[in-house]
């Protein structure tokens, strides 16, 4: 197998002085109107308020299961640790006095934040080199893993510890926002990261993943994370599982931890610009502001459609729930908005009524009552794509398992400001995941429970009394290299 190409040094940081894009007119222009108003509104709100927490109340909180080998004395200078705790003595970026974000002053608000996380030319930076695997599910699925750093440069290592990474809408895990992250958390700890090894999920159809039968996957789709947890305990028998999940896919895995509940294998997790609530969320986008009217609405529907369209033959099999004239529909018009999207597509994909319906059954605010592990939200209270309505305050009270940090700018996915020591251009949310993960780390929690595989007689591994979470390694490896190409406009929210 080849092996990783040359990069440059890995780095998250951009010249402060040369906004890059890569766009047509119309995407300027649509620019240059979110930069008029973001501009407006800039000058009615600070933009670096306090970052605001939200928990259960910390004498109703549980305390945390520390390994008997670590006091919590050593931990946070206290025998009585909460997630509250921790994430107050640790998590500086989020609740020190001065924990603020500032947004660069040439991304001056909401939609200049979240378009640049779009349009920005990352090309050049955070070079990432991943070894795919391509796992066969029960389904007949297949669900495409890049795995950083390969195991052609490092092998399997005992008590290993995985980061399980699921993106964005229509992305993967060559967006510019996951290897902002796995450049630092991926870094060995003498260099100043984490040493952690990523698992990227790559939902059916995104970045090369290939459609072997009539099925995508939606923001509910948790049962595909089964079968990606399933092969890292599988391939790491004594590891410990982190998870980090960008906007859809942070709904996905916080969904997937709370079906979990206390049989989840994972020991934590972060959710970063989670939509929650596709109820609101959906309200929100086709009752807000004119951009959201106007341009999101039609460009997540569009982002979908084109996703569809490139995998379209495999809706064409006589199995596909949906009918030829409904694709033809689809692609047929001129604009598609994200709900006309779900009502022709995804509800009858997956066995919803309708788009409404949908969005009730996925909607991952629904599943923190059931969150028995520590979990970590990030929001922006002017992310243009998830309303404030959305955020699940009232399930964050209630649940000690679960902190929400909010900041009050920053956008959906971008949270861009600039480095104080090298005036460069970074993106802030990187410091306190890590920041996060890491105290995790060294509180050294119990083991989580793992699911119990068996070879089958198909040759599946499968988990014991769940027949359907299965899989099996299929095609040769690969090795994927990240960053070194084209930006995408709009991809990967």
């Amino acid at each position: 197998m080849p092996g990783p190409a040359e990069f440059p040094h890995n780095s998250m940081l951009l010249p402060l002085g040369e906004p890059l894009f890569n766009a047509n007119g119309t995407a300027l222009a649509i620019v240059l109107l979110a930069l008029v108003s973001s501009w407006l509104l800039r000058r009615a709100f600070s933009a670096h308020d306090a970052v605001k927490l939200f928990h259960c109340a910390v004498n109703l909180s549980p305390r945390l299961h520390v390994d008997h080998g670590l006091s919590t004395d050593q931990v946070a200078g206290s025998n009585d640790l909460t997630l509250v705790d921790l994430v107050r003595s640790r998590c500086t970026t989020l609740c020190d006095s001065l924990a603020r974000f500032k947004g660069v002053w040439w991304l001056p608000g909401a939609h200049a934040q979240t378009i640049y996380c779009s349009l920005g030319d990352f090309s050049k930076v955070d070079p990432v080199v991943y070894e795919r695997r391509l796992l066969k599910v029960r389904d007949g699925g297949i669900i495409a893993i890049d795995v950083t750093p390969p195991f052609t440069t490092s092998p399997v290592k005992q008590n290993e510890r995985i980061l399980l990474v699921t993106h964005g809408l229509t992305g993967g895990s060559q967006e510019s926002y996951v290897r902002a992250a796995l450049t630092t958390l991926t870094r060995r700890e003498s260099l100043g990261g984490l040493g952690l090894r990523a698992v990227v999920i790559n939902f059916r159809g995104c970045n090369g993943s290939p459609v072997v039968t009539p099925k995508l996957y939606h923001a509910g789709s948790s049962e595909d994370v089964r079968p990606v947890v399933a092969w890292i305990c599988h391939t790491f028998p004594e590891c410990h599982i982190f998870g980090l999940g960008f906007s859809l896919g942070a709904n996905i895995l916080t969904r997937y931890v709370g079906e979990e509940g206390d049989a989840c294998p994972l020991s934590c997790m972060v959710g970063l610009a989670n939509v929650w609530d596709f109820v609101e969320g959906s309200y929100h986008i086709e009752h807000g502001t004119l951009a959201n009217r106007l341009i999101y609405q039609n460009v997540l529907g569009g982002a979908l459609r084109a996703l569809l369209h490139s995998h379209k033959k495999a809706f064409l099999l006589p199995e596909s729930p949906l009918h030829p004239s409904t694709l033809r529909a689809v692609f047929n018009k001129r604009t598609i908005s994200l709900r006309e999207y779900d009502e022709l597509v995804t509800a009858p994909l997956y066995g919803f009524a309708d788009a409404d319906d949908y969005y009730r059954s996925i909607s991952s605010s629904a599943f923190i009552s059931g969150i028995r592990i520590p979990c970590l939200g990030i929001n922006s209270l002017d992310d243009p794509i998830v309303g404030e309505r959305n955020l699940p305050i009232a399930q964050v009270s209630e649940n000690p398992w679960v902190v929400l940090a909010t900041t009050q700018h920053g956008g959906h996915m971008g949270w861009f400001e600039r480095d104080p020591d090298s005036g460069m251009l970074r993106r802030w949310y990187v410091k306190p995941v890590q920041e996060y993960l890491a105290a995790i780390i060294e509180c050294r929690l119990n083991p989580r429970p793992k699911p119990k595989l068996h070879l089958d007689q198909d040759g599946f591994w499968t988990e014991e009394g769940i027949n359907e979470n299965g899989f099996v390694e299929a095609g040769a490896d690969q090795v994927v290299r990240s960053g070194m190409g084209e930006s995408r406009l709009f991809s990967g929210w």
